[in-house]
């Protein structure tokens, strides 16, 4: 009696599963979070949703990571007190979230932090970072300095080149751009350049920017040009957060130490 074989079956494994594997991949190592594809059309809302949610997390802990922050990842905007405008960071972070559902162009493309040395600036716009990359967008957090020492031959992180870096900050849907011109006292053309293209960049594909600065918008100019401040400026939304130094310094040797302050206007 002849018996009909049916074709072998080909192991399939539930996208769950290998998202599941992803996820853990992700947590154990360090992933270029940007190279990842897009999940199969066919995958079940729901999936889609945990995955992407998961990649977008792991791109902002990577980036605060990267930026020697790691420690800044528990804060939320419901831990920040009312110097710190929570209320109006989630308001803005929304709207740019919003903007991106519908695919058009934030009201208000960027804002901008400013206040004393130690006001808590960086906990603010941080903790903003973290709400919008729960929310829907790709952010990664970014120190002024760090973007300019990473261009620079073999300096980038990660066996990044510097064509990824720029493409890395230059494309995320929310850039947390914090210590605008820090430690900076004048910059050079290559300086002026770089950091220009960078918001340039932003500005032409419509991806929101937070920025986050000690110094008024005089002293950028002075330092980064006209040009810089005006684009960094241009419609932005303004967070002053002024408080003593959240980090207590103590003093030595002046009867009057001084403090620093800095106002955007």
């Amino acid at each position: 009696m002849s018996m009909t074989m049916a074709p072998p079956s080909r192991a399939v494994v539930p996208v769950s599963h290998a998202l599941g594997r992803l996820m853990l991949e992700m947590k154990n190592r360090t992933l270029d979070t940007s190279k990842f594809k897009p999940l199969p059309e066919d995958t079940a809302p729901e999936t889609l949703d945990e995955g992407y949610a998961e990649i977008r997390r792991q791109a902002w802990l990577n980036s605060l990571r990267l930026a020697g922050h790691s420690d800044y990842a528990r804060w939320t905007l419901d831990q920040l007190d009312e110097d710190q405008h929570p209320k109006r960071l989630r308001d803005w972070v929304t709207a740019a979230s919003l903007a991106k559902a519908k695919k058009v162009k934030p009201k208000a493309l960027n804002a901008i932090a400013f206040g004393n040395v130690g006001s808590g600036k960086s906990t603010a716009v941080i903790a903003a970072g973290r709400y919008a990359a729960e929310n829907g967008l790709l952010a990664r957090y970014l120190k002024h300095s760090h973007y300019l020492q990473w261009l620079r031959p073999d300096s980038a992180p990660a066996g990044y080149t510097a064509h990824q870096v720029r493409t890395l900050y230059a494309s995320c849907d929310l850039l947390v751009l914090d210590e605008v011109c820090g430690e900076m006292d004048n910059a050079n053309d290559w300086v002026r350049k770089e950091s220009g293209d960078l918001i340039d960049a932003r500005s032409a594909s419509g991806l929101p920017t937070l920025y986050a600065t000690n110094l008024p918008s005089r002293r950028v100019g002075q330092i980064m040009g006209s040009r810089f401040a005006s684009r960094m400026g241009g419609g932005a939304s303004l967070f002053q957060i002024l408080h003593d130094d959240r980090r207590n310094p103590v003093s030595w040797g002046d009867d009057e130490p001084e403090t620093a302050g800095a106002t955007w206007g």
